[in-house]
């Protein structure tokens, strides 16, 4: 089973939130200070019951000590992604799997037109899927029946490579990163098509921090749980 998870820069508060909340995983947000105090994140997450994933960080320039650190951040919280943006992935990807070749990082779609989306998802060892960014960049805020037969394909096509989604709360004309509760009508579709494909990696709520609070936490655990529920109760 998919494992829900939201998305947070890893400060004490936002742990204690993010559990309160009922997370059980969460994809931690990186950035190049955060590196150089990895044993301290380390130590901080193991207060708290959530597994994790890695956002690589987006720019900043990294020496080898903050690689190494990140390298050992992986392993300690025993990652199995590590999210990372094109521009990053050449600059670094060569030096982290140096340090350790199975580290799985995990290629961001961004502005990809459909014939590069078709080549990020060939050509990528491993991928990291925002699904807003596929709706409103790429399918150009298609139809909801569209985004989910081109979800089916990819999934079928490549969901061997898949290793982590974004899935905030998007729909056509909206603002970006919501939380996955503001769009149930299209969330839950598209979870259900993951669990499908026996996607078992992490499905990120990616929302901005200002919905990082208690309250739009808690509704996009609730709604979590009653899909799993209503999958539970139809012997899914």
């Amino acid at each position: 089973m998919l494992k829900f998870a939201t998305k947070f820069a890893p400060e004490p508060e936002a742990f204690e939130t993010a559990q309160r909340a009922g997370f059980r995983d969460a994809e931690l947000w990186l950035g190049v200070e955060t590196l150089s105090r990895g044993r301290e994140v380390a130590r901080l997450a193991s207060n708290y019951a959530l597994g994790c994933n890695l956002h690589f960080p987006n720019r900043g320039e990294l020496d080898d000590d903050a690689l190494r650190g990140a390298v050992r951040l992986y392993r300690d919280l025993q990652c199995t992604a590590m999210v990372i943006h094109r521009p990053m992935l050449r600059r670094y990807a060569e030096r982290i799997l140096a340090h350790d070749a199975s580290i799985r990082l995990g290629l961001e779609n961004h502005r990809l037109d459909r014939d590069q989306f078709s080549r990020w998802a060939e050509e990528s060892a491993w991928l990291t899927l925002d699904v807003e960014h596929l709706w409103k960049l790429t399918l150009r805020d298609s139809a909801l029946g569209e985004l989910l037969e081109q979800l089916d394909g990819f999934l079928s096509r490549y969901g061997d490579k898949l290793v982590h989604v974004h899935l905030p709360g998007y729909m056509p004309g909206s603002p970006e990163h919501r939380p996955i509760h503001r769009a149930g009508d299209a969330a839950l579709p598209i979870l259900s098509m993951l669990a499908a494909h026996r996607f078992e990696g992490m499905v990120v709520s990616e929302a901005d921090p200002e919905y990082q609070n208690a309250t739009d936490l808690a509704q996009d655990v609730l709604l979590f749980e009653r899909w799993r529920e209503s999958l539970q109760s139809r012997g899914i």
